[in-house]
C-alpha cells in the first residue's frame, strides 16, 4: 500500500513539472517572484492541532489558456496541540509544497515531541487548493518507530493557509 501511495505522489510531481514547463509558451501574462509565506494551519488528527509554517519557494500568478495560481517551495515549521500536562505535543517539521490553482500536494518530515516520548513520521498529504491561498488536505503519517504518543493519530485533515496578498487578491478577480 505505502509502496504505490510514493510510486502515485512521484508520478504526479512529473506530470505536474512537465505541465508546468510546457504552459510558458502560451502566457499571456505571468508573475512569477520567490518569496517568504507565512503559512499557518489547523489540523485535526485525533486532537485539533495549530501550525505555523514558513514557506520559502515561487509563487506564480499566470493567465492563459490553462491558468496556474499558486505556491511552490520548501516549508520549515512546528505543529502543537497547546495542551498542558502528559498531552501535550510539540512537532518541527520540514517539507516541500506544490498548491497550484485546485489542488495541493505536501510532503513532510515531522518528529512527534511528547514528554519523554519521540516519533519520527513521514507525512504525505494531497488536497484540494483554491488557487494555493486555502488549503485543505489529507495526510497519513508513516511512522519510523512505535513512540505511543497520546492524542496524535496516523490520519489527519488539515486547513492551511499561504498569506500572501497577491494569491488573495487573484480570488477576487
Amino acid at each position: 500500500m505505502m509502496k504505490y501511495l510514493i510510486v502515485s505522489i512521484l508520478l504526479l510531481l512529473g506530470f505536474v513539472s512537465y505541465a508546468q514547463s510546457g504552459e510558458q509558451e502560451f502566457e499571456k501574462h505571468r508573475l512569477q517572484y520567490k518569496d517568504f509565506i507565512f503559512a499557518p494551519g489547523l489540523i485535526v488528527q485525533h486532537d485539533t492541532f495549530l501550525e505555523f509554517n514558513m514557506l520559502i519557494g515561487e509563487v506564480t500568478v499566470a493567465d492563459g489558456k490553462i491558468p496556474v495560481v499558486g505556491v511552490e517551495g520548501f516549508r520549515i515549521g512546528l505543529e502543537t496541540n497547546l495542551r498542558g500536562g502528559r498531552n501535550y505535543v510539540i512537532a518541527p517539521k520540514v517539507g516541500y509544497e506544490i498548491s497550484a490553482t485546485v489542488f495541493a500536494l505536501r510532503l513532510s518530515a515531522v518528529n512527534y515531541f511528547q514528554n519523554e516520548k519521540s516519533e519520527f513520521r513521514l507525512l504525505p498529504e494531497l488536497g484540494i487548493s483554491m488557487y494555493g491561498w486555502v488549503n485543505l488536505t489529507y495526510g497519513y503519517g508513516i511512522p519510523f518507530n512505535n513512540g505511543n504518543l497520546n492524542n496524535v493519530s496516523h490520519h489527519r485533515l488539515g486547513l492551511s493557509f499561504n498569506l500572501d496578498k497577491r494569491l488573495k487578491n487573484k480570488i477576487g478577480n
